[in-house]
């Protein structure tokens, strides 16, 4: 064998253990092989179902009695007897006004003045039965107004109901409520609306 035969099999010998060490034995052209599949969980929040509201108005009647009397001389005022009272009761509208009455007397260079105010509050309660979603951290309340489509945020409870007291003015924006429900690892979900809140 000559020197260049020699070389051209030993580097055919080197090439097959090379080879041989790479290629698993039971590995051929006809294999094939799958990747790793991976299943990625998906879920979602329950929204709070079972919504309900509780909303009245009440006007709250003011009513203040002021004399005053006048010294003839220097002008100077000072009041003389002052009286107020006030009492409340539901109301189907939204009523707000003042009014001031002056009358002379009941002594000389006095003058009573009576003043009726009229103030109407609205009282809601909104509640809704819990999310059964696991890790609910609490619930956002907020308001749509359908006088812009907006949605205004109002509070965030951990209970299952709410009770507020705001001025009847309140009603112009012709408000719904909404609950979200909110948990811990970001998600959320929202109810429907409720009826327009009126008295």
């Amino acid at each position: 064998m000559t020197t260049t035969r020699r070389i051209l099999t030993l580097a055919g010998l080197v090439l097959a253990v090379i080879v041989g060490t790479t290629i698993p034995a039971s590995a051929t052209f006809a294999d094939s092989t799958s990747a790793p599949t991976m299943t990625i969980a998906t879920g979602t929040v329950a929204a709070p179902t079972g919504l309900w509201l509780n909303d009245y108005c009440v006007t709250t009647t003011t009513t203040v009695r002021r004399t005053v009397y006048t010294d003839p001389v220097t002008g100077v005022q000072t009041q003389t007897a002052y009286s107020s009272s006030s009492s409340t009761a539901t109301s189907t509208t939204n009523v707000q006004s003042s009014v001031s009455t002056p009358v002379a007397g009941p002594g000389a260079n006095e003058t009573t003045t009576t003043t009726v105010s009229k103030n109407t509050n609205l009282h809601v309660t909104f509640g809704w039965t819990a999310s059964p979603s696991p890790r609910v951290t609490g619930y956002l309340i907020s308001a749509f107004l359908g006088i812009d489509g907006s949605t205004a945020p109002l509070l965030t409870t951990t209970a299952t109901s709410v009770s507020q007291v705001n001025d009847a003015d309140m009603l112009y924006y012709q408000p719904r409520l909404k609950v979200t429900t909110l948990t811990a690892y970001g998600w959320t979900a929202d109810s429907g609306l409720t009826a327009l809140l009126s008295c």
